[in-house]
């Protein structure tokens, strides 16, 4: 008798599960999993000094937390920002 108990409770809860699962699906949209777009990698020796001052002055930073240093490392980051938006716009041009 015990054991046909707890199987009609197995299966209980296995329906109410599934209903509630159901029910959750319905109600909620799935969110799509965003893939990270690749990249063009854009390099030349310019980005390449840029970037490793960039991080030179990041390390800086880390060790100091003066305003200065944190205000030169954001200065080069823009700068490589920069610098990597006019090489991708050369290269584009080149294409056509």
């Amino acid at each position: 008798m015990h054991s046909s108990c707890s199987l009609d409770i197995d299966v209980e809860w296995q329906t109410l599960k599934n209903t509630l699962q159901q029910a959750v699906n319905e109600a909620l949209s799935k969110r799509k999993k965003r893939r990270h777009k690749r990249c063009l990698i854009l390099w030349n020796e310019d980005i390449k000094n840029l970037i490793e001052n960039k991080k030179k002055a990041y390390l800086r930073y880390l060790t100091t937390h003066s305003e200065t240093d944190k205000l030169e490392y954001k200065r080069l980051v823009a700068i490589v920002k920069r610098e990597q938006e006019k090489l991708k716009g050369n290269v584009g041009k080149h294409l056509y």
